[in-house]
């Protein structure tokens, strides 16, 4: 079955193929059940409506977050927008290149991204590393050391990880394609401010959202769906864990204290204060500016790929919809200028 975009469709029904990736489960005004399925088509989401179906019918017909289907769709207007209402779905087998069109992709390939955090991290550390390998020295004890382990230790997933299930970078290779961008960022800063100590920083930045790992899980279409140690407990801390862990490993194998624990535990405090404020989820507000300046870098990198998310389906000199989070908890319209380059 051939693949419909979303926003090629016209009024009528229409058979294509997507990825399901969000299941809600609503009520009619007659309280009868029907379901909210976000669908998306590699490029753009939409939410259908399924009548007289519950979410247990949709996980018994093996149709769940993450699954591959099949839908035929009727478009029709609703209050001057497009309204989808899905009369058949079921999942579907695709091929590696099929199911490669249905995901949403960074602009740069995971596996290079991550390649490329890796090594600069090495490189802020300011000591001579071998950039032939992404492996550091078994004897090594160093934040930079600390941060690759952790990375190297969970490359799969790392490289595959959306970073959120909403929001911003809620694709395939998200997490590492934000890492990414903020570890250059973070790398570029000290330049500027040099009170920052730069491999402290881009260790941090490295890590602030490592514990995503145990937080998400993220399908093979990139889909994220949030574990029960996510519910319970979120990625900040989460994340500690894992710092705490990789300490305990090394210092089991060695036989005594590893990593210096001081930079440990300004690491370790960054993740717990990378949201900023405790109504955003923040642990601990920043205390340090490395730990302030990884909050900065976050909000930055995080707005402005909402902007580019959104820039993608908007024509210039044209304003969206509300969008929520781009500029602190509330909805705000963003504009796109007719005058700029923004490809």
């Amino acid at each position: 079955m051939a693949i419909i975009k979303f926003n090629t469709m016209t009024f009528g029904t229409h058979e294509t193929v997507a990825v399901v990736a969000g299941v809600t489960q609503a009520a009619t005004a007659n309280n009868k059940p029907m379901m909210k399925v976000t669908l998306n088509d590699g490029t753009d989401n939409v939410t259908a409506l399924i009548f007289d179906t519950t979410k247990k019918d949709l996980t018994a017909g093996g149709i769940t977050e993450g699954t591959t289907v099949a839908a035929t769709l009727e478009v029709t207007e609703y209050k001057g927008n497009k309204s989808y209402k899905i009369t058949n779905i079921t999942p579907v087998k695709l091929s590696e290149d099929e199911l490669r069109e249905l995901i949403k992709l960074p602009p740069i390939e995971p596996a290079k991204l991550v390649n490329d955090t890796i090594m600069l991290i090495k490189k802020s550390s300011g000591r001579e590393y071998d950039m032939t390998v992404l492996e550091v020295p078994a004897d090594d004890f160093s934040l930079t050391a600390l941060a690759v382990r952790l990375i190297l230790g969970n490359i799969k997933a790392f490289t595959k990880s959306s970073a959120a299930k909403s929001m911003h970078h809620d694709l395939y290779g998200g997490l590492a394609y934000h890492t990414y961008r903020m570890v250059k960022t973070a790398f570029a800063v000290c330049d500027i401010y040099t009170l920052l100590n730069r491999e402290l920083l881009v260790c941090g930045t490295a890590l602030h959202d490592i514990g995503k790992l145990v937080e998400m899980k993220t399908s093979d279409t990139g889909i994220a769906t949030y574990t029960d140690m996510g519910n319970l407990f979120g990625h900040p801390l989460l994340g500690i864990e894992m710092i705490d862990h990789e300490v305990w490993r090394q210092d089991q194998a060695i036989g005594g204290k590893s990593y210096n624990r001081e930079q440990v535990a300004m690491v370790k405090h960054m993740i717990a204060s990378h949201h900023g404020q405790q109504e955003w989820g923040a642990i601990r507000v920043p205390s340090t500016p490395e730990a302030m300046m990884l909050h900065e870098l976050d909000m930055i990198d995080s707005r402005m790929y909402m902007y580019e998310d959104a820039f993608g389906s908007m024509m210039p000199g044209s304003s969206s919809d509300p969008i929520f989070g781009i500029a602190g908890d509330g909805k705000s319209v963003i504009y796109k200028n007719s005058f700029s380059d923004y490809t």
